[in-house]
């Protein structure tokens, strides 16, 4: 059978349970792990030492993101990698990138342990900041292993408070100076594959408990400043009002209109408000909008995207406000290969596992890391297909068959 029986359940549950506490806030509030916080270094800390106890050479790089090597017999041979993240959004689950995460150094381990002989060098990775919950893009951490970022995109991108990810780099003891040495070679990179949990209901309602990724949605993540004219709501009547928050609201019902008449797997989202001053006896002087566009299609999201800004603007000059458009990522769907898509699914045979080919809607580090390397994803079920959400659930029976596929997988690629 190879080694998916060897791989050690309680082993990966424990770790499992264990990460799950750091952040863990209550059963109704979840998980909170923002990047580059206590919580998330913590957590960062102990998956390190997982990764030492499996006899894995660890480094952080300059942009906090967590390596965790098995050296090949052959030091030249191209480098197989795998992994995923452990930051959460606000009120999250503890499934969502974790399963990726511990499977894979769980997978190393197993290959370690029982002296699987492998060609090629096995990576485990951890990228940081994956969620967009504190800086307003997210997948950071493989867009800067990429080489996707320059000094200046530190200071660009802030959080709530004003913090730029060069300022929570730097006090982390990163240094946001050497962002240059991030990036990974990709001539030096045989491939990537992630285990995630599905984080919708086709699994579920199939029956089925593994989903072979065929392609990924890509997202187009904006910020609208909405600028208007702060009043008195008691003093100041109808029509000399510039409401920025009444602009954003028809906003708001247009990305939802266009989202919903453009094509079915089209998906828009407004996940973030700010309302200054946000008081109730005061009209707002400002607005801001944090929108989410994504399909499996580049052109049809692209023409989401302007015509939710081509409305806003017309929504402007009517309602007499201003808006400022900051783009914070747009990313093009990706495939994943097609060979590694064959191999995941000749595993699943193999084991006797049932499968399917599967969209993800959801994007994950894998998009990026498809820019410099072939990639591959592995789908568990997510119950009720809730994510980002205290109720996120995967029961462990199918998070330990996810990992003993994906460990088949790193041994087969790594021979």
């Amino acid at each position: 059978m190879g080694i998916a029986d060897k791989i050690n359940k309680e082993r990966l549950r424990e770790h499992f349970e264990e990460l799950a506490k750091i952040g863990y806030i209550s059963e109704k509030e979840g998980n909170i792990r923002l990047p580059l916080t206590p919580a998330e270094r913590a957590a960062a800390e102990l998956v390190k030492g997982y990764m030492e106890s499996a006899g894995l050479e660890t480094r952080y790089d300059q942009f906090g993101n967590l390596f965790g090597l098995l050296p090949g017999s052959d030091p030249e041979a191209k480098k197989v990698m795998s992994g995923s993240h452990i930051d959460t959004v606000i009120n999250g689950g503890r499934f969502d990138g974790t399963v990726g995460t511990l499977s894979a150094i769980e997978a190393l381990q197993t290959i370690k342990e029982n002296g699987i002989p492998h060609k090629h060098t096995i990576e485990a990775c951890v990228f940081l900041s994956e969620e967009s919950a504190r800086f307003g893009g997210g997948t950071l951490g493989s867009q800067a292993y990429i080489g996707k970022f320059k000094r200046s995109d530190l200071d660009r991108l802030k959080d709530k408070d004003g913090i730029t990810i060069a300022q929570a780099l730097a006090e982390n003891g990163f240094d946001p100076d050497k962002i240059e040495s991030v990036k990974g070679d990709p001539s030096k990179i045989k491939c990537f594959v992630e285990l995630h949990i599905e984080q919708s209901i086709i699994l579920e309602e199939s029956g089925i408990p593994i989903g072979v990724v065929d392609q990924i949605a890509a997202p187009t993540n904006l910020r609208l400043t909405i600028k208007g004219r702060a009043g008195h709501a008691g003093a100041t009547p109808m029509w000399l009002r510039r409401d920025p928050f009444a602009a954003a609201a028809e906003i708001v019902l247009e990305v939802e209109r266009i989202a919903q008449t453009i094509g079915k797997e089209t998906v828009g989202t407004v996940g973030e408000v700010y309302v200054k001053p946000n008081a109730i006896n005061v009209i707002p002087g400002e607005v801001v909008l944090g929108l989410d566009i994504r399909d499996v299609t580049y052109d049809r999201k692209q023409a989401a995207v302007k015509h939710v800004l081509d409305f806003a603007q017309e929504v402007a000059a009517r309602r007499h406000v201003t808006i400022d458009v900051d783009m914070i990522v747009d990313q093009a769907p990706e495939k994943t290969n097609k060979d590694i898509v064959s191999l995941i699914s000749a595993t699943c045979d193999k084991l006797g596992i049932n499968h399917m080919n599967i969209t993800s809607g959801a994007y994950h580090d894998a998009l990026n890391m498809a820019a410099i390397t072939d990639i591959g994803m592995i789908f568990v079920p997510s119950i009720k297909g809730i994510s980002h959400a205290p109720e996120e659930f995967t029961p462990f029976d199918d998070i330990f068959r996810g990992a003993q596929v994906l460990a088949e997988v790193l041994a087969e690629l790594a021979k």
